[in-house]
């Protein structure tokens, strides 16, 4: 008895044999031979009745093998399981700017749309779809339709729209996924727009996953290019760091839409100073334009720079004709000039010392023959050049980390004039040693010279050379800040320090001078000579406004190297003591006591910067226990505008006791809520002295939202042709879209009926056999 199928609303047949292909295709070789020895065996019958009996035989034969492969019938009540559609509703940065009307922002024509337009479909009950609302940008977020209709405030850095279509498929499943409504304004910061450039196809990479979830995305464009003006410094590139002294080049790109023929200034500061300027010729047939700068940073450390161009009339946004960036300046190699008066020991050993060091790119000149000398051989048959005074004090002075004088008179060599240029240098960041001698000091002539202003030393009037120099043999004291400086620090530990300059050979003459200039310290005297109530000054060092010098008023510490290995020792101290003086002289950054570093260099406003001091003794072991002040300075970005600058006195915006742990370190964390350069300053006051060091950090809104804000439609268009889905402009749009069809089932309830072991299929075949047994008798046949 067949059941009620009123309860099922699916049924299909199935056969629960299990019988192979094989034995399949037996039973149709038996069934052809079946068929054909009818034929044969009732070929002299008339056709009607020949095809009457064929025919009653082959269905006896199909019901045997319907009854050897087991048919049942499948009763199913099934329900269409819902799938799901994704209004996605691009909620960053760019969606904040003014469309055409100039009222109206691109979010509020997404919102609207969906307030209006899409509140049928959204809010009213559907037997195939299931509609879920999105916000994203840099990431995804589940919003529904009451939120998105109040109206969304968009504040992401970021346009993430593959991002956002291939999460929404992980979250439902790409077999519930029916497709997608995209709102947005094309602009893409994720993998979308870095694979598909301005004016490029969609990529194949994307092409394959949008087909592989076959699924039509509608898109609709918030805004348009239509009467956009706008000029931004789209992107800046720029290696992490520079070497100082060395050509680096920066290269900007700019995004022109909406002007009219013209000529547009770009320009290059460093902290307000005007470097560079170029000019672009900008036109309606091209949006894209790229400029280099050019240039060779003078000093190490961080600083930072700007590249802006003008405001015009009707831009849609100003802020981002500009972009500011940090800049790490660093020491490729230490360069250094040595000029020295006459050969001798000393300079041989220093000049080894300086060739061996694979850091110091060393340029020397050495006097091998001045204008007294006796004229033994004419000028013009000797190998020797000509002392290159220009190129070195005027062109190339500049590019040198350290200058050496070492026993060298600058009077025959018509070098006054360079002098001046040479304190400058110094000043400016230099680093400069004068190495005793008997040309060297007021020997050399350089009492009331510019050079004496910057020498940490007072240099006695011109006199008889018994008045300038001391030719007896001594052993270099160390003075107390002697023995903490790096530059006469041979060991850690105070008294293997001591012992250990003790130790060393005895030097051998000294240049007189009056004495230490205030402010300058001296690391080691002459134990018997005095000058100025004190001892005389042998090892004195100083600091001239930005850069530093040194005065080492022998020129026989070559002894320390030769004597000392004569017997038995080593050359050790004497490189020391010269390798030291020279990282002092440079301003390493390693032999800093106090360290300062913020952990970022830009952030956006809202962040927050971890700043860590480290503070190190003498002999630079942590420094436990030391307190000192973290100051916070600020200066907004206006402060680096301007022709020639702004000399804008930064703000200090708070200051932080701290002390150091057992580490020597000190850690805090500082918000950086408001855009501008900040600079964190650390001051610490230890046995070594006052201690300062400082760091620099950017706060700045650069999302690249804003850096390119032309709308991308040809984009949008694109996913909808990929896709088979629609692509219109939000203000021409309705609901009329078409999604896929639930794709999934639930089967509620399932039910097999055997239909091979009835008595109904055993009447047919007794039926049928008996109607061919009957006719064939009739027809006269057996």
């Amino acid at each position: 008895m067949w059941p009620d199928l009123g309860e099922y609303n699916e049924w299909s047949l199935l056969f629960l044999g299990g019988w192979g292909p094989g034995v399949l295709t037996v039973l149709v070789i038996l069934g052809l031979l079946v068929f054909g020895l009818s034929w044969y065996d009732l070929r002299d019958m008339r056709p009607h009745r020949r095809w009457t009996l064929v025919a009653l035989r082959v269905a006896v034969y199909l019901i045997a093998v319907a009854l050897l492969l087991e048919p049942a019938l499948e009763l199913k009540n099934v329900t269409k399981v819902k799938n799901h559609i994704a209004v996605l509703v691009d909620s960053s940065l760019s969606q904040t700017l003014k469309v055409g009307d100039g009222e109206t922002r691109r979010i509020d024509r997404a919102t609207t749309f969906v307030r209006e337009e899409l509140k049928e479909l959204l809010t009213t009950p559907n037997d195939d779809h299931i509609f879920d609302v999105y916000t994203f940008d840099s990431e995804l977020t589940p919003s529904s339709y009451e939120e998105v209709g109040r109206g969304v405030e968009p504040r992401g850095d970021a346009t993430r729209t593959i991002e956002a279509i291939e999460e929404v498929a992980n979250r439902v499943g790409r077999r519930d996924l029916g497709g997608f409504v995209l709102l947005s304004d094309g602009i893409d910061s994720g993998l979308l727009g870095g694979r598909v450039r301005r004016g490029e196809l969609i990529d194949r990479e994307t092409s394959a996953f949008l087909e592989r979830l076959d699924v039509p995305i509608h898109a609709l464009a918030t805004a348009s290019s239509e009467g956009l003006k706008d000029l931004s410094v789209e992107s800046v590139q720029y290696d992490d760091f520079a070497f100082v002294r060395n050509s680096i080049t920066i290269d900007v790109t700019l995004r022109v839409v909406g002007f009219e023929p013209r000529r547009i200034p770009v320009v290059l500061k460093r902290e307000g100073q005007l470097l560079q300027t170029r000019e672009v010729e900008v036109g309606p047939d091209n949006t894209e334009y790229r400029v280099t700068f050019e240039f060779v940073p003078q000093q190490i450390g961080k600083e930072i720079y700007t590249v802006s161009t003008p405001h015009y009339e009707n831009e849609a946004l100003t802020e981002n004709n500009r972009k500011d960036f940090v800049l790490k300046v660093i020491r490729d190699k230490i360069r250094a000039l040595q000029v020295v008066g006459r050969p001798s020991w000393d300079e041989r050993f220093l000049r080894q010392l300086l060739k061996q060091n694979p850091n110091v790119d060393l340029i020397s000149f050495f006097i091998l023959r001045t204008a007294e000398n006796a004229q033994v051989v004419p000028t013009n048959e000797l190998s020797l050049i000509p002392f290159p005074t220009r190129e070195l004090f005027e062109e190339e002075l500049g590019s040198f980390d350290i200058v050496i004088f070492q026993n060298f008179n600058f009077r025959p060599y018509g070098m006054s004039q360079y002098l001046r240029r040479i304190a400058d240098y110094v000043r400016d960041g230099g680093g400069f040693v004068m190495i005793g001698g008997e040309l060297s000091f007021t020997s050399g002539g350089y009492a009331g010279t510019p050079l004496s202003d910057i020498l940490p030393v007072m240099l006695p009037p011109p006199g008889n050379r018994d008045a300038l120099l001391s030719e007896q043999e001594y052993n270099l004291e160390l003075t107390d800040a002697g023995m903490r400086h790096p530059i006469t620090q041979l060991a850690f530990e105070p008294a293997l320090n001591r012992e250990l300059w003790a130790k060393l050979p005895p030097l051998e003459g000294t240049n007189l001078v009056f004495g230490a200039k205030p402010g300058a310290t001296v690391l080691g005297y002459h134990p018997k000579l005095r000058s100025n109530g004190g001892p005389l000054p042998v090892v004195t060092v100083g600091e001239a406004e930005k850069g530093r010098v040194m005065a080492v008023t022998t020129d026989s510490t070559w002894k320390w190297s030769f004597h000392a290995f004569g017997r038995g020792g080593t050359s050790r101290p004497y490189h020391a003591f010269w390798n030291s003086a020279i990282r002092w002289l440079i301003k390493d950054p390693e032999l800093k006591l106090l360290q300062v570093k913020a952990d970022q260099t830009v952030l956006p406003p809202g962040g927050k910067v971890g700043v860590s001091a480290r503070v190190v003794r003498a002999d630079y072991a942590p420094a436990e226990g030391v307190k000192g002040t973290l100051e916070v300075l600020y200066r907004p970005l206006s402060a680096l505008d301007g022709p020639a600058g702004v000399a804008t006195e930064p703000k200090v915006l708070q200051a932080l006791e701290f002390t150091t742990d057992a580490q020597g370190r000190a850690d805090v964390t500082l918000p950086a809520d408001e855009p501008g350069a900040y600079t964190v300053r650390a001051s610490a006051r230890t046995e070594s002295g006052n201690l300062v060091d400082e760091d620099i950090f950017l706060v700045t809104l650069d999302s690249q939202e804003l850096r390119s804000i032309e709308p991308r439609e040809p984009l949008l268009k694109q996913l909808a042709e990929v896709t088979q889905g629609t692509y219109e402009r939000v203000e021409d749009a309705d609901d009329g879209f078409q999604f896929k069809e639930p794709r999934v089932v639930r089967i509620n309830r399932r039910k097999v009926i055997d239909v091979w072991d009835t008595l109904y299929v055993l009447l047919i075949i007794c039926s049928l056999l008996g109607s061919e047994w009957m006719l064939r008798r009739r027809w006269g046949r057996l």
